[in-house]
């Protein structure tokens, strides 16, 4: 997938489920044109959210993920890996901006 909507593309068997199964398949996008078929035509429920939580959901693997409950996967020595363990704090972010932006780079 990708987060501007041109994922190509779905294997015949998944396409086939969806419609055999009469599913609502779901995206995911940053961007802000969001409407139904924008990231494939057979997605019907899209929803906007931030790059980075676009991200998390894909590493999740599901748009019905519980951030707070469920891991987004494992680390090298197997144990659960949480949104929190990878979510930037303020400070973080704060710190990376002043470092990394000036306002040179709008002039």
């Amino acid at each position: 997938m990708a987060c501007i909507g041109n994922t190509g593309d779905l294997a015949p068997e998944v396409l086939d489920a969806i419609s055999d199964g009469d599913i609502v398949a779901t995206s995911i996008l940053s961007g802000n044109r969001n409407f139904e078929g924008r990231i494939h035509p057979s997605t019907r429920g899209n929803y906007l959210a931030s790059p980075a939580l676009v991200i998390a959901y894909a590493l999740g693997g599901s748009l019905d993920m519980d951030f707070e409950t469920q891991p987004l996967g494992k680390d090298q020595n197997g144990n659960n890996v949480f949104l929190k363990d990878i979510w930037p704090s303020r400070d973080e972010v704060k710190e990376t901006v002043e470092k990394n932006l000036t306002s040179k780079m709008f002039k």
